[in-house]
């Protein structure tokens, strides 16, 4: 079983953002909110963690239907 977040978490991670200048980016977990900043700089971007849970899952699956409709032309064209 994991830990709940109940208090704020901070990590500098290894991406890499230019924003006046090439910085590491900043994540604070808060609860359900994942804060985003630039190391150095104080304007901040709030995601909701349900909301990238969503949408990586639909990512994932427009990407499934895509390979899965490559994969059905490739079995129709005629071979040679």
């Amino acid at each position: 079983m994991a830990t709940k977040s109940c208090k704020p978490v901070t990590r500098e991670t290894s991406a890499m953002v230019r924003e006046r200048g090439l910085r590491a980016v900043m994540v604070t977990l808060v609860g359900g909110v994942i804060e985003l900043r630039a190391k150095g700089l104080r304007s901040t971007e709030t995601v909701d963690v349900a909301w990238c849970y969503y949408t990586a899952v639909k990512q994932r699956v427009a990407l499934e239907r895509v390979q899965r409709a490559r994969q059905g032309r490739a079995a129709r064209r005629p071979s040679r």
